[in-house]
């Protein structure tokens, strides 16, 4: 029988070298309590060899699902973000999200009629330097929600117009009343004017109301609030808002009146990205098989037998056999013409092939990693559930010498 090196870390760490000599009844008649060691002996516990194992089954296990990824990786993949392109990018801007039903082959056809616009008041045009406005300007705003609110500035003698309007419109900045107030100059002029403008835009949210009786003549209304008004593929629709969805997953923020076309295109970083992390995660993987040469050997013998394939997709090998991405626009386009995907799909593939050495190697360290445990050797020896204790144990070690078969202890 071939022993391997878990094996014989196992026997030695309990002291059961002797028991090659026994064959496979060797458990008969042995007394547990001369044989087994208490795992509070660290030396009878190789946490190294533990650990080591540990890690190969986590990184073995990461691995598994990003090779099923990669093999859908093309420029059509839900998941993967996508960027907007327009025949006219100054009607609107989009957003793509990743969950968003687009493909390359996707047009959307936008027209924008009129765009969402606040409520805006402007009062009349003073002279800067003058005192128009006497020694005091009471003013009423109520908002869209029917909140009422009352701004009162009492004016010095040294107030001119500028700075009693700049004053009112401090003290309406300051406030809860969604309304926002700036000062319009015509300096060639040498007027000044105050304007009001709704926070909120659309025909219900962006209203308001002013009542005011000084000189200021803020009740006229120069804008009216309105709502944007478009439509997507022929459908009409309005928005309280220039922040519109254009279908699901997809959003837009209207700029001007017009029509454009939006279509989408891979966002190829957001995929570079992805098979970053599966090149990563794939290092991760030959990094902890440092103490296996068997799996270090299966590992680096597949990318150098893929080398060609990869080298096309942009990927390069360095002298140690980790993975990673030398040319980003070689592996844009192998996303695109879909040659990034077809290296993982097919039984020859390195895809398959590497997701066969991964789940081994899950297994493997899996099942090994329990032969380092106490209470697993002594329910094996000893346990009256296992009727061939000794015999199943040593069938079941040389199992494992596939992988490990070169473990380092």
């Amino acid at each position: 029988m071939t022993i391997n090196a878990m094996s014989r870390y196992v026997y030695n760490a309990y002291g059961l070298d002797s028991l090659f000599s026994l064959g496979n009844n060797a458990s008969a008649g042995i007394n547990k309590n001369n044989l087994i060691k208490p795992p509070s002996s660290s030396s009878y516990f190789n946490q190294s060899l533990y650990d080591s194992l540990s890690k190969i089954k986590t990184a073995a296990n990461a691995l598994k699902p990003q090779i099923s990824s990669m093999a859908v990786l093309n420029k059509n993949t839900p998941g993967i973000a996508k960027a907007a392109e327009y025949s006219d990018g100054n009607v609107l801007q989009a957003a793509v999200a990743k969950n968003a039903a687009v493909s390359s082959y996707t047009k959307t056809s936008v027209t924008v009629t009129q765009l969402a616009e606040g409520q805006r008041h402007e009062g009349a045009a003073l002279e800067a330097a003058d005192n128009d406005l006497g020694g005091n300007i009471s003013l009423d705003i109520k908002n869209s929600a029917g909140k009422t609110v009352n701004f009162n500035i009492n004016l010095t003698g040294a107030d001119n117009n500028k700075t009693a309007l700049q004053k009112l419109a401090d003290k309406i900045n300051a406030s809860d009343t969604g309304v926002k107030a700036a000062l319009v100059e015509d300096k060639t002029a040498g007027t000044v004017a105050l304007r009001l403008d709704s926070v909120k835009t659309g025909a219900a949210d962006g209203k308001f109301t002013v009542t005011d009786t000084s000189a200021a003549g803020l009740g006229n209304t120069i804008k009216a609030a309105q709502d944007a008004a478009y439509t997507v593929n022929g459908t009409n629709f309005t928005s309280a808002t220039n922040d519109v969805k254009l279908f699901d997953g997809v959003t837009a923020k209207l700029k001007q009146i017009g029509s454009t076309d939006v279509t989408y295109k891979t966002d190829y970083k957001d995929a570079a990205n992805k098979v970053k992390g599966f090149l990563d995660t794939y290092n991760e993987l030959l990094g902890t098989a440092s103490n296996s040469p068997a799996l270090q050997r299966q590992l680096t013998s597949l990318t150098s037998g893929f080398n060609r394939a990869l080298g096309f997709a942009g990927v390069s090998i360095d002298a140690g056999g980790k993975l990673s991405v030398k040319d980003e626009g070689k592996l844009a386009q192998a996303i695109e013409d879909g040659s990034w995907a077809r290296n993982f799909q097919g039984v020859l593939s390195f895809g398959n092939k590497l997701g066969d050495i991964a789940n081994r190697a899950f297994t493997t360290a899996y099942s090994s990693s329990v032969f380092v445990n106490y209470n697993s050797i002594n329910d094996i020896l000893f346990g009256t559930s296992n009727q061939n204790g000794m015999s199943n144990w040593l069938n079941s070690m040389n199992v494992y010498s596939g992988l490990l078969f070169n473990m380092k202890v």
